[in-house]
């Protein structure tokens, strides 16, 4: 994905869509995304070379070049929203990002095809859609659908889309775990004179607390 304009538009909506409620209090929800990320990268590499000069014997030159370099990457972002018990509510905060866009089009009149190019627009930033319904014994019904898209640390315009679908009943006021993941990556690669070893690790985290609001 290649970004022509650096114009960013941020974007915030909220809306609460009641349903049939089945008492009056109402529920604050918060959900967070925390993301840990570490990358490292070892090598060495061999470097020499030969010096001649005029009534001398050749000579050579040689050394040595190591490389441990280690980078760790920490992002949170958190949404929350206040809805009515039985209701649900949805709630985005993004940024829209232009991109370009190639397409191929056949013009079977002629038999020709051709390729235009135009301007898209992509949404980066947080989603959520939840409904939660008060139970008995101090418990809360959470339905939720997060989304969470952003920018990778390597650059290059990427962008890492994280989404969960559940329906867990949590307790009222604490934390807790719905969703996550890990991702490793190792590469290694040997030359002549050396290595270059490429490691890389990630782990997402969704984390929810509903609190009933007396």
């Amino acid at each position: 994905m290649r970004f022509r304009s650096p114009l960013v538009v941020a974007i915030i909506l909220a809306t609460a869509i009641p349903s049939i409620a089945q008492s009056g209090r109402q529920v604050k929800v918060v959900l967070e995304f925390q993301q840990q990320s570490q990358a490292a990268r070892q090598g060495a590499q061999g470097q020499g070379s030969i010096i001649i000069e005029d009534g001398k014997k050749p000579r050579g030159r040689g050394g040595l070049a190591v490389e441990d370099t280690t980078t760790r990457t920490t992002r949170t972002s958190g949404v929350f929203t206040v809805v009515q018990d039985g209701g649900t509510a949805s709630m985005m905060v993004a940024s829209e990002v232009p991109y370009t866009a190639i397409s191929w089009f056949r013009d079977y009149a002629t038999g020709q095809g051709y390729v235009a190019q135009g301007t898209a627009w992509q949404r980066v930033g947080t989603t959520l859609v939840v409904n939660p319904t008060i139970l008995p014994k101090g418990q809360i019904r959470v339905r939720l659908v997060p989304q969470v898209s952003y920018f990778t640390p390597e650059g290059a315009g990427s962008i890492d889309f994280n989404e969960a679908v559940t329906d867990v009943i949590v307790p009222n006021g604490r934390a807790m775990r719905v969703g996550g993941a890990t991702r490793g990556i190792n590469q290694v690669t040997r030359q002549i004179l050396g290595y270059s070893q490429q490691q890389s690790s990630s782990e997402s985290s969704f984390i929810l607390t509903a609190t009933i609001l007396e």
